[in-house]
């Protein structure tokens, strides 16, 4: 078939039609000057800390261009592609919290959706495509409103089903949907019960409302009986060397027990024995964890 018979069949308007609009951006731009937050996360982590910054900023911009999915899975290939040794993986971890910290990074999208943005990265997407004929946007995800009213911007809901990321749901029935909604207000409250019950096992009870919902369903996918295990390993640890404080119970119950688990364990740590302001003695005596331990797996 020739080029005008192409034409006059319509078969290359119909091939154009199905072309997918680009998405995500080949470059952006970078200041000269970097920003305090940047700054402070670099002093406190060192230069490791700006590479893995602006990797995470290449990675936003090169998929989705306004943000990224964020997960255990992502991270895994992240450092791959990008070269990172795996003895890494929870210093990028402490480095993304920092980011939360500093406010480069929404967390409170991330606990909502699992996802990596900012007001400065959406505003720098909406910019650089200004001239592209179609410019699709997730609406709970947006953090801007000035510029999003273009002609060329079109805006879905999570709720239409039209976002990739959870088309699955406008495939669901009516049935469907309130089933899978009983189901996961029963695992809601499942992972509820069972962090209270950790939570009295826990020595340092400070932060117990900024653990998500989302982490406590995490600890209930990982189970009461080996979360009582990181309790107790990560308890006994402190205790034998004297120059360790306890985390927050929010900091321990959202990441710090993933150490203590059984496949990462490591009972070869080297232990010292508590010296000083008797302050392990003291924890020892407030709280019993063998009588809290079998009250809490015999319920």
């Amino acid at each position: 078939m020739s080029l005008a018979q192409a034409l006059e069949s319509g078969v290359l308007e119909s091939m154009a039609a199905g072309r997918k609009c680009k998405v995500g951006l080949d470059y952006f731009e970078l200041d000269c000057i970097t920003e305090e937050p940047v700054r402070l996360i670099r002093a406190e982590y060192g230069i490791k800390a700006f590479a893995v910054i602006v990797m995470l900023w290449q990675k936003i911009y090169s998929s989705y261009g306004y943000y990224c999915e964020w997960n255990e899975d992502v991270l895994l290939l992240f450092m791959s592609d990008n070269g990172i040794s795996g003895d890494s993986k929870n210093l990028i971890k402490d480095i993304v919290s920092a980011c939360f910290r500093r406010d480069i990074f929404s967390k409170k999208l991330f606990e909502l959706f699992g996802i990596l943005t900012s007001v400065e990265v959406q505003e720098m997407y909406i910019k650089a495509t200004a001239k592209r004929e179609k410019v699709e946007l997730v609406k709970e995800y947006l953090l801007i409103s000035d510029g999003i009213n273009r002609e060329n911007i079109v805006i879905n809901s999570i709720s239409s089903g039209k976002n990739p990321n959870v088309s699955v749901r406008n495939k669901q029935s009516k049935v469907e949907k309130s089933r899978e909604e009983n189901k996961n207000t029963v695992h809601i409250a499942d992972a509820c019960a069972l962090f209270e019950e950790l939570w009295k096992l826990y020595p340092v009870k400070k932060g117990k409302g900024k653990v998500s919902q989302a982490a406590k369903l995490r600890l209930l996918e990982v189970g009461k009986d080996e979360m009582v295990r990181a309790v107790r390993r990560y308890t006994d640890y402190v205790e034998g060397i004297d120059y360790l404080h306890y985390q927050n119970g929010s900091t321990f119950f959202t990441s710090g027990y993933i150490d203590y688990l059984d496949a990462n364990y490591k009972p070869d740590r080297k232990k010292g024995g508590k010296q000083g302001n008797g302050f392990g003695n003291i924890m020892r005596q407030d709280y019993d964890f063998e009588q809290l331990e079998k009250e809490i797996l015999s319920n």
